[in-house]
C-alpha cells in the first residue's frame, strides 16, 4: 500500500482505493450469508474479519459465545486512551426470497423500483445496510490509517455476531467482572452505520429506546381432537389471544409501568420542534416501504414513533397452518412479543407486571402457560454536546453535509447496556445511503460509500483532536 504523510494524501488514497475496496473487499464481504443462525456463514464472515485486521492489530481474542463468538481486538494510536467501536456481523436471515430483485447474498449491483430508482446503482445484498458495510468501511479506513502510521487514537474493536438474537454473549460478558476490566481503556463508544436520508442529511439520534424480548406457550394435553369437542375442553390459541388483550389491548398497555403516557424533557420537546419544521415524514416512510400508518397527522405520528411503546408479535403460531382448512382443537400455540420504550424503566419491571398477568390468568384456564423472558435492555440517552456527537457533526460538515438531530431512535441497540454496565457514552451514526434492514431489497448506495468511508476518517481525527485537548 502507498504510504501517505499528509491529510491530503490519506484523503486522496481514501478517495483512490474505493471501487478496488468496494469491488474486492465489500462486495465479498457481503456475499457471506452470515445471519445469526447459519454457523457456516458466520464462521466464514469471522474468519474474514480476522483475517481482515489480523495485519493491524496487536490483539485479538475470541470468545465462545450462546449462539456465535465474540470478538475483541486492540489497534494502537497516537493516543492509548481508546475508543470502543461496537460492530455487529451477524444479519437476519433472508425472508419473501421472491421479493427480491437479486440473490441476497450475490452483492449484485441494481436499479431500484420506482420511487427509489432515483438512487441509480445500489448494492443488494443482506446486511448491505445494517450493518455489514459500515463495519467493513471502518476497518478499511483503521486499516488505512494504521499502515500510514497515523491513526490518531487507540481503538478496541468489538464484534458482535448475535445482536439480531438481542446479543446474549455481550450482554453476560459485559456483566463478568473479569472481562468488564478489559474495557477499563476506554472513553468512549461508537457503533458505525450509514445514516443519511434521501435528501442527503446525515441524521444523528440521541439515543436508543429499550427493549424486552419474551415468548408466551399455553398448550394443553389433548392430541387436537375434532372441534365438536370446543365445548368441553381448554383451547390454548383462544387462550393465547384472552392472555395477549390483558397485557396489551386496543393499542394500549395495560400494565402500570408503560400505560400512562410519555412526558418529552425540554430538550427533546425542542429538538422535535425543530425537526418538524422540516421534516419530510414520506420520504422516511418512503426508505422504509411503509404503505400504511396508525396515525395520519405526521407530527402525531412521528411523536407517537419515537416515544410510544410498543408491543410487536413477531410470531404467532397455532393450529392448522397448511392450505385449505381442519376443523379442530389445537394443543399449542406460541407467540414471540418484543416490547420497546423510551422512558426510565427497567426491564425487570416490566417483566414483572406481565408476568403477574400471566399467573392470573392461569388461574381462569386449563391450559398450561409459559412465559420466557428471552434479552432486553433498558433505553439510553447521550448528550448533545458530547464529545462524540459534536465529533460526528464535524466529519458531517468537513463533507458538506448537514446533521438533522434527533432525540432518540425508535430502534433498540445493545450498546445500552455498555452505557448502563460501563459507563461510556456511545453514539451510532455516519454517512451513507442505505435501506431496507430486514426487509427485501435490503441495500447501500454505491456512489455514497466514498462519503462512508471519508466520514469515518474526519470523525476518528477530529474526535481525537477534541479528546487530546481535554487530556
Amino acid at each position: 500500500m502507498e504510504i501517505a504523510n499528509s491529510e491530503t494524501n490519506i484523503i486522496e488514497l481514501i478517495r483512490n482505493s474505493n471501487k478496488p475496496f468496494i469491488e474486492n473487499e465489500l462486495r465479498l464481504f457481503l456475499t457471506i450469508p452470515s445471519n445469526t443462525l447459519n454457523h457456516e456463514g458466520i464462521a466464514k464472515a469471522k474468519n474474514y474479519l480476522i483475517s481482515y485486521i489480523s495485519e493491524i492489530s496487536e490483539e485479538i481474542n475470541e470468545y465462545k459465545g450462546v449462539i456465535n463468538p465474540l470478538i475483541l481486538a486492540k489497534v494502537e494510536g497516537k493516543i492509548k486512551e481508546s475508543l470502543l467501536i461496537y460492530m455487529m456481523y451477524d444479519t437476519q436471515p433472508v425472508n419473501k426470497e421472491k421479493e427480491w430483485i437479486s440473490n441476497p447474498f450475490g452483492a449484485e449491483i441494481k436499479i431500484l423500483p420506482s420511487p427509489l430508482n432515483k438512487l441509480g446503482n445500489c448494492i443488494i445484498a443482506r446486511g448491505a445496510y445494517n450493518s455489514k458495510t459500515p463495519l467493513l468501511c471502518f476497518l478499511n479506513i483503521i486499516k488505512i490509517l494504521k499502515k500510514n502510521d497515523c491513526l490518531p487514537i487507540s481503538l478496541l474493536l468489538l464484534f458482535d455476531g448475535e445482536e439480531e438474537k438481542g446479543s446474549p454473549s455481550l450482554l453476560r460478558f459485559l456483566e463478568n467482572n473479569t472481562h468488564r476490566k478489559m474495557f477499563e481503556n476506554c472513553i468512549d463508544a461508537y457503533y458505525p452505520s450509514t445514516k443519511q436520508d434521501l435528501n442527503r442529511k446525515s441524521v444523528l439520534k440521541l439515543g436508543y429506546k429499550g427493549i424486552l424480548s419474551l415468548t408466551i406457550r399455553i398448550s394443553s394435553r389433548n392430541k387436537e381432537p375434532h372441534s365438536a369437542f370446543g365445548g368441553m375442553i381448554p383451547n390454548p390459541a383462544t387462550d393465547l389471544v384472552s392472555l395477549l388483550n390483558t397485557i396489551y389491548t386496543n393499542n394500549e398497555f395495560q400494565i402500570d409501568s408503560l400505560k400512562n403516557p410519555y412526558d418529552l424533557t425540554d430538550d427533546e420537546q425542542s429538538l422535535i420542534d425543530m425537526l418538524i419544521k422540516e421534516l419530510d415524514l414520506e420520504k422516511i416512510k418512503e426508505k422504509a416501504g411503509i404503505q400504511q400508518t396508525i396515525e395520519d397527522n405526521p407530527q402525531k405520528a412521528f411523536i407517537n414513533y419515537l416515544f410510544n411503546p410498543t408491543f410487536n408479535i413477531s410470531t404467532l403460531r397455532s393450529g392448522f397452518l397448511e392450505e385449505g382448512t381442519k376443523n379442530y382443537v389445537p394443543n399449542e400455540a406460541i407467540c414471540n412479543i418484543d416490547i420497546r420504550f423510551a422512558r426510565d424503566v427497567t426491564i425487570e419491571e416490566i417483566f414483572k407486571e406481565i408476568k403477574e398477568k400471566v399467573d392470573f390468568f392461569s388461574k381462569s384456564t386449563k391450559s398450561q402457560v409459559e412465559i420466557a423472558k428471552n434479552i432486553g435492555y433498558e433505553s439510553s440517552r447521550v448528550k448533545k454536546d458530547s464529545t462524540l456527537v459534536k465529533s460526528l457533526i464535524n466529519s458531517t460538515e468537513s463533507l458538506g453535509f448537514t446533521t438533522e438531530l434527533w432525540p432518540l431512535s425508535a430502534a433498540a441497540a445493545p450498546l445500552s447496556k455498555i452505557q448502563k454496565v460501563l459507563g461510556l457514552n456511545f453514539i451510532t451514526g455516519g454517512l451513507g445511503i442505505g435501506g431496507f434492514a430486514h426487509s427485501a431489497n435490503e441495500f447501500i448506495q454505491y456512489d455514497s460509500i466514498i462519503n462512508t468511508r471519508l466520514a469515518d476518517y474526519h470523525f476518528l481525527k477530529n474526535y481525537s483532536k477534541m479528546v487530546k485537548e481535554n487530556l
